[in-house]
């Protein structure tokens, strides 16, 4: 049977920890509460590459009176030297007698060895409370450290008939502004957006975070074999983070503010594997895939998207382009609904049963 406080208590590291969003890539999200007879003495968050890890801002907050607590952290404390010292030495010679954290840390510099030091030392360990939130907080963290490649979530917005837009007739935008919201929400997460030359060419996007606050701009990706993508396109406005996805070597010259990477045609593209492998190889720990029909299309015949993002508005067009430009082969997904203003966002994930 679950216990409450810990319960309570490990619900609020998840709070803390996505604090960090945006900003923590490729670490972890991790929050951390110290708590004694159920009172909370201090509380820390990651805030990033470089600086003190969710533990340390904890203990330091909680100040003297930490002998004897609980320390509740969103993931397996770290024991090894990297960019700070480890977290275990730290709580060892705080006094905390006991750690619940929900999940182990993949990463085998860690994955079960800062429980076992905490241990030997004598302090009590609580693990598996609330691991399925624990696991879907960190879920692009998780990925990348285990595959080093990066989570993929493709979202569309598309009319109840599948239609992603209708050039002919000036009709881009097809869902509401409280979908858009949403859509920044996302983009303020991820580390990347994907689009393909096509997209770039007749939608001219920006891929930037501007209907929610953030300090994070996500780096722009474009699939672009034969650099067809115009040099005054806004993606390349304000921004160096531009990533160009080619066949074509000797690219820095026409995009010379950018980054170029340079790949092998396999029938006559980009294979999407190789795309996600150079991303990873990159630090790049998650992707949104945003468009058009045959990027759709291809990532999702590469069976490398890990969740769908789907918005639904209640209109038809009748023509104009369709979600997907080829058939793909027809999988089942476990998918929730849930509405968004006027719209239905279909959140779909592939059964891995």
């Amino acid at each position: 049977m679950l216990n409450k406080v810990d319960c309570y208590f490990i619900r609020k590291t998840f709070e803390l920890a996505n604090k960090g969003e945006g900003m923590v890539s490729p670490n972890p999200l991790v929050g951390a509460v110290i708590a004694k007879n159920g009172r909370t003495l201090g509380i820390g968050y990651h805030k990033g590459k470089g600086n003190p890890h969710a533990e340390v801002c904890a203990i330091e907050d909680a100040g003297k009176s930490i002998k004897g607590a609980t320390l509740y952290v969103s993931l397996e404390p770290c024991c090894h030297y990297g960019d700070t010292p480890p977290c275990t030495d730290l709580i060892v010679r705080s006094g905390i007698k006991r750690v619940v954290a929900p999940i182990k840390d993949p990463n085998s510099l860690i994955n079960g060895k800062g429980f076992e030091i905490l241990r030997n030392n004598g302090i009590e360990i609580t693990t598996g409370i609330l691991k399925e939130e624990a696991l879907e907080l960190n879920q692009y963290y998780l990925k990348y450290i285990k595959n080093r490649i990066p989570y993929v979530i493709l979202k569309a917005a598309l009319t109840l008939d599948g239609r992603i837009s209708a050039p002919e007739r000036n009709i881009f935008k097809i869902t509401s502004k409280e979908s858009l919201i949403e859509v920044h929400r996302l983009r303020k997460k991820v580390d990347a957006i994907l689009v393909g030359v096509g997209t770039v060419i007749s939608d001219d996007p920006g891929l930037d975070v501007r209907l929610v606050k953030s300090n994070h701009e996500p780096y722009k990706i474009v699939i672009d074999p034969h650099l067809r993508t115009p040099r005054d396109a806004r993606i390349f406005t304000g921004s160096r983070r531009v990533i160009m996805a080619t066949l074509l070597k000797k690219s820095e010259e026409k995009y010379p503010a950018s980054t170029i990477w340079t790949f092998k045609e396999k029938d006559g593209s980009i294979p999407v594997k190789d795309i996600l492998k150079k991303a990873g190889e990159f630090g790049i720990t998650s992707i949104l895939v945003e468009g058009g029909s045959k990027t759709f299309a291809k990532f999702i015949t590469s069976g490398e998207v890990d969740k769908y993002l789907l918005f639904y508005s209640p209109s038809f067009l009748g023509d104009g382009i369709p979600f997907l430009a080829h058939s793909v082969k027809r999988e089942f997904l476990e998918t929730r609904i849930r509405k968004i203003g006027n719209d239905l966002l279909v959140e779909a994930e592939c059964s891995r049963e």
